[in-house]
């Protein structure tokens, strides 16, 4: 296999740039799909030793089906290619935090301080993000993050140790998605229902703005608990308002489904309906089935990509999940372990801020994600793909790409110095000015 990842030095300001998309063991031959091979060969005195994860999850509770596939995209990775690199034993810990902040926390605690971990992975929730973020920084613990999770952990929280290595911040793929609709999507008005927490928050003020940015009206932002099972409130509420169309934003798990459910149950009109990444993750579409053809959704992943290394993943997940397609959080877990085997494999046992520095070295003209760069604050460069639920030759249902926006970052049109000096986003402060 070509390789298409290139040594990026000299570019750390301050806080380090990072995500890590596609990177693998040196040897082609053992390439895992979608992987590209080193930047440079291992040194011949690099350490040896064991590198210790702790990866958090929520595998149990309402986001137990999203949680799961991003302990089983690390597991790929390590099952298919072997946990050994270069001298180097990678052993892992899962702790479930059932998407509780306290729960993660603790779980943070008894990984670092009683199991004695070199890094954490995870978790998946914004607010269980951010509080196990703020501790592993305390301690000099690398935190790699494989999907979307709060802003703010590249943003106002950035720090040296934490890096999302598989997703884009909350805003920052459905600013994108916002500005489709206003265009290419030809809604004039919209109403929004997310998920009331950061990441719902975020997820919404990156899509307003891209929506108001290009002409179009906000109608109504309605907003649900995360623990919400019964979405026929919200639906009732959507139909009132009226709009030309309507933008749902969930955290991945239960509530895509029960959205879902609770909206087509009403016969209200899917094409009017715009989702985020997690609630039309391949979770979603096991769930629903063919009465989802035709959904649209934005993310930074699409499953049908018409891609070789796409082809590959799709494949190779289907042949260790016994025929499932592999949403975006398999892809997130997948990449983060590839990543951290790829320095294994170049600089042998590294731990602390030599990990972190050596996975932001990276940089992709090619991955399962598309082309893909980093800023200095640890997050993603990237292309965000505007979706539509499609039957493919297999019988099965993907997210395939019908419209692509290149090179989206996460500052929403301003400059980092202007993003970072607004409030946080919230129900009450959306970005609009």
């Amino acid at each position: 296999m070509t390789s298409m990842l290139m040594s990026k030095r000299g570019r750390r300001g301050t806080v380090m740039a990072g995500l890590g998309i596609v990177a693998a063991l040196a040897l082609a031959a053992c390439a895992p799909p979608g992987a590209a091979e080193p930047s440079a060969e291992p040194s011949e005195a690099t350490a040896t030793g064991d590198l210790k994860v702790g990866f958090i999850s929520p595998t149990t509770g309402n986001f137990a089906v999203a949680g799961q596939e991003m302990v089983d995209g690390w597991n790929l990775y390590w099952e298919t290619q072997g946990n050994e690199v270069n001298g180097v034993t990678v052993e892992t810990i899962v702790e479930d935090d059932a998407g509780n902040p306290e729960t993660s926390l603790t779980k943070a605690h008894k990984l670092v301080e009683q199991d004695q971990v070199d890094v954490i992975v995870g978790p998946l929730i914004a607010n269980t993000a951010l509080a196990v973020a703020e501790y592993t920084a305390s301690v000099g613990i690398p935190n790699l993050h494989p999907v979307a999770a709060s802003d703010d952990l590249t943003q106002r929280a950035a720090n040296d140790l934490t890096v999302r290595t598989g997703s884009m911040g909350g805003s920052q793929a459905n600013y994108a998605g916002g500005e489709w609709a206003a265009t290419e999507g030809e809604a004039d008005t919209v109403v929004t229902l997310c998920a009331d927490y950061a990441f719902g928050w975020e997820s919404c003020a990156g899509f307003v703005q891209g929506f108001v940015a290009n002409g179009g009206e906000v109608v109504q932002q309605i907003w649900f608990p995360n623990s919400t099972t019964d979405f026929s409130t919200y639906v009732s509420q959507i139909q009132a308002a009226g709009a030309d169309m309507v933008y749902v934003a969930t955290a991945g798990g239960a509530p895509g489904p029960n959205f879902l459910n609770a909206y087509l149950g009403l016969g209200l009109d899917m094409d009017k309906l715009l989702l985020n990444c997690c609630a039309a993750d391949q979770g979603t579409l096991r769930t629903m089935g063919d009465q989802i053809e035709g959904l649209k959704s934005v993310s930074y992943w699409a499953e049908g990509r018409d891609s070789e290394v796409v082809t590959e993943f799709v494949d190779a997940y289907k042949e260790f999940s016994g025929g499932k397609v592999p949403g975006a959080y398999v892809a997130g877990g997948y990449i983060t372990a590839s990543l951290v085997a790829s320095v294994l494999e170049e600089k042998g046992l590294v731990t602390g801020e030599d990990l972190v520095s050596a996975i932001t070295e990276y940089t992709f003209e090619d991955s399962i994600f598309g082309r893909v760069s980093w800023d200095e604050y640890n997050n993603t460069i990237g292309p965000v793909y505007i979706r539509e639920v499609q039957k493919l030759d297999d019988g099965q249902l993907y997210n395939v790409p019908i419209a692509e926006i290149e090179d989206v970052d996460q500052w929403l049109g301003r400059t980092p110095e202007e993003a970072l000096a607004l409030p946080t986003y919230s129900q009450t402060f959306q970005g609009l000015e």
